[in-house]
This record gives C-alpha cells, sequence and structure tokens, in this order.
C-alpha cells in the first residue's frame, strides 16, 4: 500500500485542494502500455473463454447460418492465458453499404459504452462463423497481422454450425504461428506472395487449446 509521500506513482497520497482526494486517495491515470511490451512475453499457452460468452456465440452464428456473422472479443491478456471474458457481434450489411468507416464507429461506441459500466472492453481478438471449414484465406492472414500491428497478442474463434449439427462443437481459437510472422514481416509479404509459396496451412495457423470457465 502506498504511503503519504512514496510508493507507486499512479497513487497520489496528498491533501487536494480541489476536494478530489477522498480519504486521502486519489487515482491518477498513467499511460503503462509502453512498459507493458518491454516485459518478457509469455507464449500463448491456452484461451479461456466464459461459458455465457461461448453460448452467445453460437447463438448469434445458427441465428444467421448459412449466413456468415462475426464480432469482436474482449477480455484480458494475463500471462500465457488470454481470457475472453465478453464479446459483442458485427451487425450484417447489404452489399452497397459502406462498412469501413461506419464499422469503426460501432466498434468504438460499443467499446465506450462497455467501459462505462465497468466491463472489459480490451480487444483480444475476433470470432468468425464458418460453412463446412472454410476459413483458411488469405484474406484471413492480412486480417490477423491488422491486428497484430495493435494488439501484442490475439486470437481468432472459428465456429460452424453446420458441423456442430452433426453432434460435435466445432469450435476452435486459432492464431498465427510465431514462425510464420517472423517470415510475413521479413519478407513484407502480401497476398500475392503467399500464393506464389504454396505454404500449407499447417505452417500458418497455429490452434490453441481452450478451457471453458463461469463467472461467479
Amino acid at each position: 500500500m502506498a504511503k503519504y509521500g512514496k510508493g507507486d506513482k499512479r497513487w497520489i497520497v496528498e491533501e487536494r485542494p480541489d476536494g478530489a482526494n477522498v480519504h486521502n486517495w486519489h487515482w491518477a491515470e498513467t499511460e503503462h502500455r509502453v512498459a507493458a511490451t518491454d516485459e518478457v512475453a509469455f507464449p500463448l499457452r491456452v484461451v479461456q473463454i466464459e461459458g455465457l460468452v461461448i453460448l452467445k456465440i453460437i447463438k448469434h452464428c445458427k441465428e444467421f447460418s448459412p449466413a456468415l456473422v462475426t464480432g469482436q472479443l474482449l477480455g484480458l491478456d494475463v500471462g500465457s492465458v488470454l481470457e475472453v471474458t465478453n464479446y459483442f457481434p458485427f451487425p450484417i450489411r447489404e452489399e452497397d453499404e459502406e462498412i469501413e468507416a461506419d464499422g469503426a464507429n460501432y466498434q468504438l461506441e460499443m467499446m465506450r459504452c462497455l467501459r462505462e459500466v465497468n466491463l472489459d472492453n480490451n480487444t483480444v481478438g475476433w470470432y468468425q462463423s464458418t460453412i463446412l471449414g472454410s476459413y483458411q484465406t488469405v484474406e484471413l492472414i492480412e486480417t490477423f497481422m491488422n491486428y497484430q500491428k495493435n494488439i501484442r497478442r490475439c486470437v481468432r474463434i472459428i465456429y460452424d454450425p453446420s458441423r456442430s449439427n452433426q453432434g460435435v462443437l466445432a469450435l476452435k481459437a486459432l492464431k498465427l504461428s510465431d514462425s510464420f510472422m517472423e517470415f510475413y514481416r521479413a519478407n513484407n509479404s502480401t497476398g500475392e506472395k503467399l500464393r506464389e509459396k504454396n505454404l500449407s496451412w499447417v505452417d500458418i495457423f497455429e490452434e490453441i487449446p481452450q478451457t471453458t470457465s463461469n463467472a461467479i
């Protein structure tokens, strides 16, 4: 615990003339993301998804099947575990609608609302439905790389309603392999270059084990 004039610099333990320091405690927001990136990165071992989030993702994907849907995953990156504690779906648009600008505004507004009610609003990836496992595309790789420009680690949850109807919970958590990301960055790769290399999907994607948690 911080003492008067000492301790964590984020805590200001002093009298404040503005009256904001109730009982001599006031939390000052400080930017610590730079320091966090300097820490030793733990390898991602498991994706822990709250049970309610899984049920909501399944419901969203099944309601619109066979159309493909997607949404944002929110949670925490804790050591070797990526916790998925919340989500929100992206609205389905017609082909002639403007997507990029409206989509960005929608995401920002949703995350602002979650922050206001003190719910997890840190992006840890996204989810998407698929049909008969047809999710391995060059566009998926490019989306992953765009995400990881701003997020140290992220995953994509794939749910296949068609396979789940056969009695199998077809839910996967995927990430790009570390070796492929290094190759992609070093060679400034594009979709066309990847096609020319004839890389196997096994070399590109890595499936991460999942566990389910229940919030109390």
